[in-house]
């Protein structure tokens, strides 16, 4: 299944389409809208924008602050992105629907909301469906040439920093403590409240589990450029870097050792060509 970005950005999708379908419905007064003549007529066509306000706010807000796991782009493919995409359409027919149901005074009943929602979707199911496509496509193939330059440079790339220097994390209670060499430090992964390191000792690829904080480890390794915070749960020594790859959501590097790929936030992708372009 192909991959598809999550929207960062929330807000650059809500408030313009809002202010366009407010801007839209005074201007234009589709649907025979012109024929109102009510005193707060524009109030009321701009009413339109803030319902759509309403429904996307609760679509692309409360749902994921209610699924905490629902928008996570590490699962996010372009199926879900449509299937998302043609319910938040839907949900603005139906809200539309029932908001020119009580201003307008129009016959609520199932041929009305099938008729409203049948031509909402024959107008944004197409458009839709090409736009998400091209986006992801433009996305995967730029992404993943920046991401055969990226790893051009890696072989060539030295290293920033003494591999000797030895280092130590702690759990946060003090009972377990980790040494090793920033050589043998692959990469770090935090989840709540552990975080797991990855390591060659002996040549050999091993995994450590550390009760502590992904801030504790980066304020400990700060001293060590070859560090990097690629992620917002992940630590990677770029010195153990093999290649970088890409995707339409973005870059992921591949450390040996390390059975996954690790991701690279798109806040710090430019940051990491900088770092491998040294």
């Amino acid at each position: 299944m192909q991959s598809y970005p999550v929207v960062e950005s929330r807000w650059k999708i809500v408030l313009p389409i809002s202010f366009f379908v407010c801007f839209f419905m005074i201007i234009f007064q589709p649907f025979g809208l012109s024929g109102y003549t009510g005193t707060d007529k524009y109030l009321v066509l701009g009413g339109y924008g803030l319902v759509t306000f309403l429904v996307l706010f609760f679509n692309l807000f409360i749902i994921p602050w209610l699924f905490p796991g629902f928008l996570k782009e590490e699962k996010w493919t372009v199926w879900k992105e449509l299937i998302f995409l043609l319910w938040i359409l839907f949900t603005i027919g139906l809200a539309n629907l029932f908001y020119t149901s009580f201003f307008f005074n129009l016959r609520f009943s199932l041929t009305s909301i099938l008729t409203v929602q049948l031509f909402t979707m024959a107008i944004g199911v197409i458009p839709i469906t090409m736009l998400t496509i091209v986006k992801q496509n433009f996305l995967n193939r730029r992404n993943r040439i920046t991401a055969d330059q990226l790893s051009a440079t890696i072989s060539a790339r030295k290293s920033i920093a003494n591999g000797s220097s030895e280092i130590r994390l702690m759990s946060d209670n003090g009972k377990d403590e980790i040494s090793l060499l920033i050589s043998d430090l692959l990469a770090i992964d935090a989840e709540g409240n552990y975080i797991t390191l990855y390591c060659r000792i002996d040549d050999k690829p091993q995994t450590i589990l550390l009760r502590n904080t992904l801030l504790y480890a980066e304020e400990v390794l700060s001293p060590f450029p070859e560090i990097f915070k690629c992620h917002r749960s992940y630590l990677v020594n770029l010195n153990r870097v093999e290649k970088v790859t890409g995707n339409s959501q973005g870059y992921r590097l591949v450390v040996d050792g390390v059975q996954e790929e690790i991701p690279v936030s798109r806040n710090n992708a430019d940051r990491l060509k900088d770092l491998l372009a040294d």
